[in-house]
């Protein structure tokens, strides 16, 4: 009987290790999960926090030099991006156009000739005044949001 009595604490007690490690997993993974989400929670609210300054910076309510300086060089970024996009969408709409050996033609100039551009109507930026491109969604001069 001892044998069995000491295969019966054997098993009893592997099951119990086998019990304890699946729970401790469970634990890890849920302690894991929740801190990934506070630290997006963090990360979320770092965000707000610089997209309030800035607009505070923009609007004179908020005088730090080093943040003043942080916002042009956002603005700035942000301007070169939606330039950026309007190159890229420009880019997507380019068609391949066969054209002769000594001719060069830019494969985004050539899908929109230069006179249709200038003589489109309302094809101006709203904020700087700036010519857009035909299907432009951002003016490439202030990154304003060309509004269809």
């Amino acid at each position: 009987m001892a044998f069995l009595d000491r295969l019966g604490k054997g098993v009893s007690r592997a099951a119990n290790q086998a019990k304890f490690e699946a729970d401790k997993v469970m634990r890890v993974n849920k302690l894991s999960s929740e801190a990934t989400e506070l630290a997006r929670q963090v990360e979320q609210l770092t965000v707000e926090i610089g997209r309030k300054a800035i607009e505070l910076i923009s609007t004179g309510q908020f005088d730090v030099p080093e943040m003043t300086e942080l916002a042009a060089q956002v603005k700035s970024v942000e301007a070169t991006l939606a330039a950026k996009r309007v190159e890229l969408d420009e880019a997507k709409l380019a068609k391949f156009e066969e054209v002769a050996a000594t001719e060069v033609v830019p494969p985004m100039r050539a899908s929109v000739p230069a006179s249709a551009a200038e003589t489109a109507p309302g094809m101006h930026c709203t904020n700087c005044g700036a010519e857009l491109q035909p299907g432009a969604k951002f003016c490439p001069s202030c990154g304003q949001k060309v509004e269809a």
